[in-house]
């Protein structure tokens, strides 16, 4: 993932935004720019690990938790509580369609893991590094149901981890394993260690410097934040993203002035790349 490939689709904005649906097709998009009309959300705000259940969750607990407010067809209950891999991958796609339509974000993410694991020995590298990553930003967005967050926290690091096995350099999982760390188990001082590696392999890595910087704000390390808003826009200096999260920052420290001075410039940026 390279600079001009910011396959964060910036998806810890959307992250914490929590209404949005499916982060897995939204991790392509290099060029994500807020509307300079709405207020701006710090991403990954208010995703504590707080509550979330540590103990193993089993898929039949996940399913309850999804469905204590939304009631499955019968034939999609059926569907879903089979022993994975026993129905067809017509009957899947159709379970899927129903958790898309109905906006479950962890459903999806799990019925598009078992599509994936179909035919496991046919999944490349980069596929199986997707699967964890879908599931571990799935989770990321479904805190406000908390069995079922924990449950794909706990399939995406048996991915995770399959991953690492492979290539412990691999630069994606390694940010997944941060959002892990930090948003479920609340371990900084693993999730520390993880970035370390992180930008060790990749010092340019913006999926992982724009993780950094929210983990920062969400501990209010402003100082340190700005550091690497300026780390940011000298990685990606024509995208205005940058310059709203500067103004950001300002603003959580109190500094109205150059708060005010790095919107006008993420505006006009922002207008500039229309």
């Amino acid at each position: 993932m390279g600079n001009a490939n910011l396959r964060v689709w910036i998806y810890a904005s959307v992250i914490g935004l929590l209404g949005v649906v499916l982060v897995i097709n939204r991790w392509k998009s290099a060029e994500f720019v807020p509307d300079s009309n709405q207020k701006q959300t710090a991403p990954m705000q208010g995703m504590q690990s707080d509550g979330l259940p540590q103990q193993p969750i089993t898929r039949i607990e996940f399913l309850n938790a999804i469905f204590e407010k939304t009631k499955p067809s019968p034939l999609v209950t059926r569907i879903l509580t089979a022993k994975a891999g026993s129905y067809p991958k017509d009957s899947l796609e159709l379970a899927l369609r129903w958790a898309e339509e109905t906006n479950l974000v962890p459903l999806v993410a799990l019925l598009q893991t078992d599509l994936a694991e179909l035919v496991p020995e046919n999944q490349t590298a980069q596929q199986k590094t997707e699967v964890a990553r879908n599931l571990i930003f799935s989770a990321a967005m479904s805190v406000e149901t908390p069995i079922a967050a924990a449950y794909l926290f706990q399939l995406g690091k048996q991915h995770i981890d399959k991953g690492l096995e492979e290539n412990a350099k691999n630069v994606d999982l390694l940010n997944a394993l941060i959002v892990y760390q930090s948003e479920y188990l609340n371990a900084p001082m693993q999730f520390l260690g993880t970035l370390k590696t992180a930008l060790a392999t990749d010092s340019s890595n913006l999926e992982t410097h724009y993780i950094h910087l929210n983990l920062l704000k969400k501990s209010q390390q402003w100082p340190k934040a700005l550091k690497k808003c300026e780390k940011l826009i000298s990685l990606q200096p024509q995208n205005p993203r940058w310059l709203f999260e500067m103004s950001d920052v300002f603003g959580g420290m109190g500094d109205s002035v150059n708060a005010k001075v790095y919107l006008d410039l993420a505006v006009k940026t922002q207008k500039s790349v229309q």
